[in-house]
């Protein structure tokens, strides 16, 4: 159920701005990373696999920090976009200017068919190579049985995920882009899903909302370390609540014709 006052507001709303966490995606079978049954907090994984993980061990050990993205990746192989992720393809086209900031490396949501999507941690859907910069798309099933790190087709050099490892910079394209198009272009209405948070600049795009008058609205089944800075608080799984919105911008679209 969306709160009557929430509806009020949705009726002046033009342009949106939604950033998505691994919540989202957990609702098509990825494991969260942290909490109960995370991924970092699973033995077969944990400390061993976040060290894997960084930009040095992929330096000296490619081959090690590419099996750690495959066993993470492996998640993800088989998993389709959630009506959470298909309810923001709705939501696309009912505003005037619409942007996802996600965190998420699972190219969910442009399998969904969303639009304008910002992966500010980049995704496991392509790889770089490491010594002529070419750019290619990765075959999920490249994840199923991986053991070495993959070579470019170009060089035979060794290729790198497009993700953001520890201890790296977040992509500079990516970055612009959310500068640009999510903290200095504040939207009406902003929608955290799935997300406790913990990257300031994650946070950065409800403070500046809130700072203008701007609606905030979190979307979660739990309470998170960052729920008091939202105006509203909509407790349950993406997939429930994230329908029930955009019903609500669609109620106020048919009402203005």
């Amino acid at each position: 159920m969306i709160p009557g006052d929430l509806v009020e507001r949705l009726a002046a709303v033009r342009s949106i701005a939604v950033v998505t966490g691994a919540g989202i995606s957990a609702e098509s079978g990825i494991r969260t990373y942290r909490g109960v049954g995370g991924l970092y907090d699973d033995p077969e994984a944990g400390d061993r696999t976040v060290e894997a993980l960084t930009g040095t061990t992929l330096q000296r050990d490619p081959d090690r920090t590419w099996r750690a993205v495959a066993l993470l990746a492996r998640e993800a192989i088989d998993a389709r976009p959630n009506a959470g992720h298909l309810a923001l393809v709705r939501m696309e086209a009912l505003v005037d200017r619409f942007v996802i900031l996600t965190q998420n490396v699972d190219g969910l949501h442009r399998l969904a068919g969303s639009q304008n999507v910002i992966e500010i941690h980049g995704t496991i859907t392509r790889a770089e190579c490491m010594s002529c910069g070419v750019i290619t798309p990765v075959e999920r099933d490249l994840y199923r049985d991986l053991t070495v790190a993959p070579r470019c087709d170009a060089c035979g050099g060794v290729l790198r995920p497009r993700a953001v490892l520890f201890g790296e910079l977040l992509p500079v394209l990516a970055a612009a882009r959310m500068q640009d198009e999510v903290l200095d272009r504040p939207s009406d209405l902003v929608i955290g899903v799935g997300t406790t948070g913990l990257f300031p600049y994650i946070v950065e795009p409800i403070l500046r909302a809130r700072a203008i008058g701007s609606t905030t609205v979190e979307v979660n089944p739990e309470e998170t370390e960052i729920s008091d800075l939202y105006d509203f608080r909509l407790r349950g799984p993406a997939g429930e609540i994230l329908p029930g919105l955009v019903r609500a911008l669609e109620d106020r679209s048919e009402a203005t014709r």
